[in-house]
């Protein structure tokens, strides 16, 4: 079997590397949120990391960052739905990112251009992981045979 037709490997290396997505998924979309609905000053030696606010964008990253810490919940207390609410954090960050992205095509800081394109890539390879067979299998089959 391929990683494609869900093997039992292939699962579990799909189902560790969603966790590890998911989790830092949550942790930088919770950063952003917080950067973006505050500002952010932080001096680092060689330089200072300044990002304004931006409100929408705080929004956004901040549900997108909670819809990921409640996929993350679910994956790890192996809950029916881990595998919808992993999708369903995934779409809403790539949408919300494709938007942020558009948004700013007339200019944003250093650090927003970068964040948005790598945060984007992210979010597009943990949508390919949940969607392929093993991701299905991970996240559908992590209490086979356990009540809920």
């Amino acid at each position: 079997m391929t990683i494609l037709q869900g093997s039992s490997p292939a699962r579990d290396a799909v189902a560790t590397i969603l966790r590890v997505l998911v989790v830092f998924d949550a942790v930088a979309l919770l950063f952003a949120g917080i950067v973006h609905l505050f500002g952010a000053s932080i001096a680092l030696g060689v330089g200072t990391f300044v990002e304004p606010p931006i409100l929408p964008a705080g929004i956004v990253e901040s549900l997108a960052g909670v819809l990921f810490v409640v996929a993350a919940y679910a994956i790890f207390a192996h809950r029916d739905w881990a595998w919808g609410m992993t999708l369903a954090a995934h779409l809403f960050a790539i949408a919300g990112f494709i938007v942020g992205i558009l948004a700013t095509l007339s200019g944003t800081t250093p650090f927003n251009a970068v964040y948005h394109r790598v945060m984007l890539a992210m979010f597009v390879l943990g949508l390919v992981l949940v969607l392929i067979p093993a991701g299905r299998t991970a996240l559908h089959g992590t209490r086979a045979g356990h009540d809920q």
